[in-house]
């Protein structure tokens, strides 16, 4: 009993598969013409609704990460495996590659300079860096303001004797002077 009931629903199943199959158009990857549909399928990918170079915001970022800019794409990814290789494998830290570079840097100029003089050609003028003031000004009136924005607020706290607030406060900006300073009192602080 049970098998004639399982032959009947794969005779249904199999059934219900040849009947779609005869009604879909048979189309070819050799065809000329193809329908909108076809084209629309091949362009997205699982039946997306918007192809994948509109999803990643479209221009050059999103020709870098499809690949359609070899050069690039091939370029971004040298660099981003030399940098993975310099800072993991080889431990080095950004400051350290800085000096390297400045350093390096200094030299090219230094034989320029001085091969210049021996080829009997003239010594190249090479642009001044000066950064304006006024940057550096800005700069730090910005983090001073900022840090004094935070000064008060911590003041504030201080202030109001709400001593919930205080140790939310405390432990969020002090996680590992507040234990300290909590056993340290608890040691120094007579019972």
């Amino acid at each position: 009993m049970p098998e004639k009931i399982t032959e009947d629903l794969f005779n249904n199943l199999v059934e219900t598969i040849a009947d779609s199959v005869s009604k879909q158009k048979s189309v070819s990857f050799f065809e000329e013409e193809k329908s909108n549909s076809v084209v629309s399928g091949f362009n997205r990918l699982f039946g997306r609704q918007r192809p994948v170079h509109h999803i990643l915001g479209g221009g050059k970022s999103a020709d870098v990460l499809l690949w359609r800019n070899k050069k690039i794409s091939a370029s971004f990814l040298a660099s981003a495996t030399l940098i993975w290789v310099l800072f993991e494998w080889l431990n080095y830290h950004f400051l350290t590659l800085l000096s390297f570079a400045l350093v390096l840097g200094m030299v090219a100029q230094f034989v320029w300079s001085n091969a210049s003089g021996l080829l009997n050609r003239s010594s190249s003028q090479v642009p001044r860096l000066v950064l304006p003031d006024e940057l550096f000004v800005s700069i730090g009136r910005s983090v001073g303001a900022e840090v004094n924005r935070g000064l008060q607020y911590l003041q504030d706290v201080s202030c109001q004797g709400n001593l919930k607030q205080f140790l939310v406060v405390g432990s969020q900006y002090f996680p590992s002077t507040l234990p300290l300073t909590t056993y340290a009192c608890k040691l120094n602080v007579p019972c």
